[in-house]
């Protein structure tokens, strides 16, 4: 990498063009980029467009030549911070990892708890030193991961896409860190399908798109739904007694003190903060989340066990790349409906329902986080469950494929499929039935939404 560069600028892509295997398309076609100290850049572009791997390109995370000119000033500090943090870590425990860079930089150890703890405050992270990593949710993993970034004291802080993994109030905390980073003088460059959420800190927006780099102000057209006529919902799917939510050893995460049941056609939301307990709870009714004392649950009649449910529930993991195993996207669709003795035609149905049909023969590994979020939820989706659970199933996806996904969860729910979705923000103007709501240690049933049939998102 060339060393070398004006006194202007910190970063410099030169007509950058880069592709993963010769045969295959450009991610980057002669992309150009000059980044100055202080300045914000945003980035934004369709799901797959090639807006991460333009970041690990810039810190040399890529295996592969590039053609054209990177250069990069003497001296620069890049800070990147992936968008599935969970592939950065280093050290098992929150403190560790924020240390870990300091122990390199060779700081005196009686200052080290110091700069992690004001590291962690920076943003909104109050938690023990000692937590497990494994612990957090991917929310305040991505916080840590800053955190992290934060101590070496970059000079270009590298985003990949954080309005998605924050809830409101840890956007609003990282605003407050950006701003901070700029008045010192750091390049901050998000890549983001939010770019309106950052728009007063942004001073140059970039379309990535068909591999060319334009710049210019960002687009939000509204995104319009509707649900066709009202769909009565039938027979009782999942039933909770009120409980607490505990792990063994541990106070209560929050107390349920409803009778919460889902039922057949309905889409539900369940909402709360990074960290609420959203991704163990949706575990725990697939049966599959450790070390949490029984639950007074029953699904589809039945205590929840890894296994009981065969091809009548699915479940979309956070991190959708923990359950993609095969060689192809189609191979991957085909896997369950083979298992399950399915029509494989339902597996090009999904896909093409998805825009899916230019993957079909790729690697599921090797696909953006967006894409393997679309290729897990329409396996899912090709077995019609009768109850599909799904974890932030909507990160990553730029506009035109979140319609695409609210489409088939409402064709889903017209088919009989009870639908439990978790999101960190409310889905006031979406096509959900109704939230469950989990805030402030409570879960508990919001049915202002009932009976919604059209919204309007903006």
């Amino acid at each position: 990498m060339d060393m070398v560069c004006s006194d202007m600028n910190l970063l410099e892509l030169d007509r950058v063009s880069f592709r993963y295997h010769s045969d295959s398309p450009l991610v980057l076609n002669e992309a150009s980029l000059a980044i100055r100290k202080g300045e914000c850049h945003c980035i934004s572009g369709p799901t797959g467009s090639g807006k991460s791997s333009l970041l690990n390109l810039i810190v040399g995370c890529l295996s592969r030549p590039f053609e054209g000119e990177l250069h990069i000033a003497d001296g620069v500090v890049l800070g990147l911070v992936m968008q599935d943090p969970n592939v950065q870590f280093i050290r098992q425990s929150v403190g560790a990892e924020v240390a870990f860079a300091l122990e390199n930089l060779a700081v005196p150890y009686d200052l080290m708890v110091g700069k992690v703890q004001a590291a962690l405050r920076k943003v909104g992270l109050y938690v023990s030193l000692d937590m497990p990593i494994e612990q957090l949710s991917l929310g305040q993993k991505y916080r840590l991961m800053i955190a992290a970034q934060l101590v070496y004291e970059p000079d270009i802080l590298l985003l990949d896409e954080p309005w998605a993994q924050l809830d409101d109030m840890g956007v609003d905390e990282l605003m407050s860190v950006l701003r901070l980073l700029k008045s010192d003088n750091v390049a901050i460059v998000l890549v983001e399908h939010n770019p309106a959420a950052f728009s007063d800190l942004v001073d140059h927006f970039w379309q990535l798109k068909d591999g060319k780099m334009t710049s210019g102000c960002f687009q939000s057209a509204p995104i319009s739904f509707t649900r066709p006529g009202y769909i009565p919902v039938g027979e009782s799917v999942l039933a909770f007694e009120p409980f607490e939510f505990c792990f063994e050893d541990q106070s209560p995460l929050f107390v349920c003190h409803d009778h919460l049941e889902l039922f057949e056609g309905e889409i539900v939301a369940l909402v709360g903060d990074n960290g609420a307990g959203k991704s163990s709870l949706l575990k725990s009714i697939a049966g599959i989340q450790s070390n949490v004392r029984a639950l007074p649950l029953a699904v589809l009649g039945k205590q929840p066990k890894l296994g009981i449910f065969g091809g009548e529930l699915g479940l979309l993991l956070q991190r959708p790349n923990r359950q993609l195993f095969e060689n192809t996207v189609l191979e991957e669709m085909q896997f369950s409906l083979k298992r399950f003795g399915l029509p494989l035609e339902n597996a090009d149905r999904l896909l093409r329902e998805m825009g899916l049909e230019d993957l079909k023969s790729h690697s599921p590994h090797t696909l953006s986080y967006g894409q393997q979020h679309l290729v897990a939820l329409a396996s899912l989706a090709s077995l019609k469950p009768k109850v599909l659970l799904l974890d932030d199933p909507l990160a990553g996806l730029d506009q035109a494929f979140y319609c695409r996904v609210w489409q088939v969860l409402v064709s889903l729910s017209q088919q009989g499929t009870a639908i439990l979705f978790s999101s960190h923000r409310q889905m006031n103007h979406m096509p959900v039935t109704r939230s469950w709501q989990l805030s402030d240690g409570l879960l508990y049933d919001d049915l202002s939404l009932a009976g919604v049939e059209s919204v309007s998102a903006g």
